[in-house]
């Protein structure tokens, strides 16, 4: 016989008297008696909180909680039956002190733990029972459907609760069981919590609503709260219980917090909601795992998850864990903590290995390249600003696109095919995005300092974001840490047919965008003549032309550099293609 809930600050006559309420018990038909009611208030006042019981169909208390002066926690019930069609078999009983009975808390636990019945003791201004507010379940199809009965004193309740309770679950022998739906996705909740303007908060909310649809995540809710970080719970305790209780009641077994948490948030926060709780980090990075498709994407992503997990594991003491000689310091040698970590640092050396290899590889394709002097156009910009669907167009490529933040993860490198046995080579990146996390910077630097090498980059941004320029100062602020700015870069307004013609004359007025459709490939004239005018520019000695025609009939080729010689590369290069 234990108590369950808050037990700091009781005084041991105090618990003592709390563990004596398993003793007592009413009738069965009864919902409390009075005279354990009357008991319970006057320990509630003496406590300075409020009490609960939870009493079966035998009128025996099965557990004691202790709250707090607002609310109790009801604690886990997974021991008590459940089954189909039917109620918990217990009943809840608790003492209030301030003005409202039955709250929207009460009603919540009521409906997802499905218990008897929920009833709340008002008490009067010397502490007893003043009257009893009571609501149950009723057998409909609607959910949550409940119903509250009148405040009524206790002496006078005239509530026969098995004949109630089993009227309810003869009658509705299916309607208490939880729906089930076809989709299997996960229900979660987004929250995001700093010092930050509200309007800020809302972005990176909206921003992780995206995050959460790629990774096939269904938002349900969000909450914000503009505070600093808890650094138990990173959100407050009223806000947590808001979001507890809206867990409860629309399901959810995920919360997804859109900034970094230490493992003690995350602990503390999974013990109190008892949902899987992840940061931004690990949600970028569970995108990254779906959408890597090459061996060194899926390498890099590796690599990256083991540096995130490497800290989070060692949070446990691990005090005179290994074998070392002197007296006071022998242990039990590794403990599995140790050896996890090991384990995790021992793979991180083999992938950055392979990495390096890998790498060095790419060095070689780079140098052929430059043999061959063809001029080399990156294509860089906010995640889902539709970079592979300009790619797409220019070189009749058919890499993967969707409507989803880093739907295509893996660099692409295609040949643009020019008239006069010209050609460039345009590249395809990684998209960039807010805060992205540094163990996958880290692991995508190799691939990122590629842009080091191109003649001219492409900064594609969505004309339509209502994010437009902090997208675009995102974007500037990766490339300037990558020492990339001294780039040639021309800013290329992408979806312009979706926004009025007052932005895209601002667009060219601020930025001096060319703006596009990368659907349509007549929009595309301008691009690239400005391409090749940007080009000579740079690089006066081996000039470029574009025919008009190219347009329509596009040539893509990838590059085959990696494999063949410069010779055979140029061969197949210039080699005729037919238009379809």
């Amino acid at each position: 016989m234990d108590l369950h809930g808050n037990l700091n600050g009781l005084k041991p006559g105090q618990q003592k008297k709390l563990i004596q309420l398993y003793r007592r018990r009413c009738l069965p038909e009864q919902v409390i008696s009075p005279e354990l009611a009357r008991h319970l208030t006057l320990l509630s006042v003496d406590c300075g909180r409020q009490l609960g019981l939870l009493i079966d169909r035998n009128g025996h208390v099965e557990m004691v909680i202790v709250g707090d002066s607002q609310s109790i926690t009801i604690p886990s019930l997974h021991r008590y039956r459940l089954g189909h069609g039917r109620l918990r078999g217990l009943r809840c009983i608790h003492t209030s002190f301030g003005p409202e009975s039955l709250n929207r808390e009460d009603i919540t636990d009521l409906t997802m733990l499905r218990l008897d019945l929920m009833a709340v003791i008002k008490l009067d201004s010397v502490g007893l029972p003043e009257n009893i507010e009571i609501a149950h379940l009723l057998p409909s199809s609607e959910k949550n459907s409940y119903l509250t009965l009148p405040a009524t004193p206790i002496d006078k309740l005239e509530v026969h609760c098995l004949e109630l309770f089993h009227s309810l679950e003869s009658s509705a022998v299916t309607q208490f069981s939880h729906e089930t739906s076809d989709d299997e996705r996960q229900k979660a909740i987004i929250i995001s919590v700093g010092p930050n303007a509200s309007k800020t908060l809302d972005q990176s909310v909206a921003e992780m609503t995206e995050l959460a649809r790629a990774a096939n995540i269904t938002v349900v809710d969000s909450f914000t709260q503009q505070r600093k970080l808890n650094p138990h719970t990173a959100i407050g305790s009223g806000k947590l219980k808001e979001i507890i209780i809206s867990s409860m009641e629309q399901d959810v077994d995920l919360l997804i917090f859109d900034h970094d948490l230490s493992p003690t948030q995350v602990n503390n926060l999974s013990r109190q909601t008892e949902l899987k709780v992840i940061d931004r980090t690990l949600l970028i990075l569970d995108i990254f795992a779906r959408r890597a498709l090459s061996r060194e994407g899926k390498l890099k992503v590796e690599l990256a998850q083991l540096k995130y997990r490497l800290p989070r594991i060692s949070d446990k003491t691990t005090a005179l864990s290994r074998l070392t000689g002197g007296i006071g310091s022998r242990g039990p040698g590794e403990t599995t903590l140790e050896i996890d970590r090991r384990r995790i640092r021992e793979r991180i050396s083999k992938l950055e290995k392979r990495l390096k290899k890998m790498a060095r590889s790419r060095t070689i394709a780079r140098t052929r390249r430059k043999k061959n002097q063809l001029p080399l156009v990156s294509i860089v910009g906010y995640t889902n600003a539709g970079k592979s669907t300009l790619l797409n167009t220019l070189t009749r490529s058919q890499v993967f696109t969707e409507d989803l933040p880093f739907a295509t993860l893996d660099p692409t490198t295609r040949r643009l095919r020019l008239p006069r046995e010209q050609e460039i080579i345009i590249t395809d990146t990684v998209g960039f995005i807010r805060r992205l996390p540094k163990d996958l910077l880290d692991a995508f630097r190799t691939t990122l300092e590629e842009l080091a090498e191109a003649d001219l980059l492409l900064h594609v941004v969505d004309s339509n974001s209502s994010e437009l320029e902090e997208q675009i100062e995102t974007v500037n602020q990766l490339l300037e840490e990558l020492d990339l700015s001294q780039i040639p870069t021309l800013m290329v307004a992408n979806k312009i047919d979706l926004v009025p013609t007052e932005t895209a004359q601002w667009l060219k007025k601020r930025y001096q965008a060319i703006t596009i459709s990368a659907r349509r490939s007549e929009s595309l004239a301008p691009l690239l003549d400005e391409i090749i005018k940007t080009l000579n520019k740079n690089s006066p000695a081996r000039p470029l032309s574009l025919h008009r025609s190219e347009l329509e009939h596009p040539s893509p080729e990838p590059v085959q550099g990696r494999s063949g010689s410069p010779a055979e590369d140029r061969k197949k290069s210039f080699s005729p293609v037919q238009p379809k």
